[in-house]
């Protein structure tokens, strides 16, 4: 099955939305594993970022861009999309270091 992944290129002076696709099993989304293969594939070397599984990070200093957002992933039957104001709510509640009890 396909599935279409909507992302956002995120560069200093402007943003560019980009498509790509991903051959996935039948009600399936793609992991982290594919959508670095994916982004490969299309020239963005890139690593995901282990705060956010949504936003990969270039492994180039030197690259052009700052970093990239994946904004959807739709196979026709299931449709993910990041809710960023739940998002927000939650990041503003839990506390942004892990510290001992």
């Amino acid at each position: 099955m396909e599935c279409i992944v909507k992302f956002d290129v995120v560069h200093e002076q402007e943003t560019k939305s980009l498509r790509g696709l991903i051959f996935v099993n039948e009600d399936e989304l793609p992991n982290v594993n594919q959508l670095t293969e994916m982004l490969t594939d299309m020239k963005y070397e890139v690593k995901a970022d282990p705060s956010d599984p949504m936003r990969y990070n270039p492994v180039n200093p030197q690259a052009d861009y700052q970093y990239i957002h994946i904004r959807e992933l739709d196979t026709g039957d299931k449709t993910y999309k990041e809710d960023r104001d739940l998002k927000n709510i939650v990041s503003n509640l839990l506390p942004s270091q892990n510290r001992p009890i």
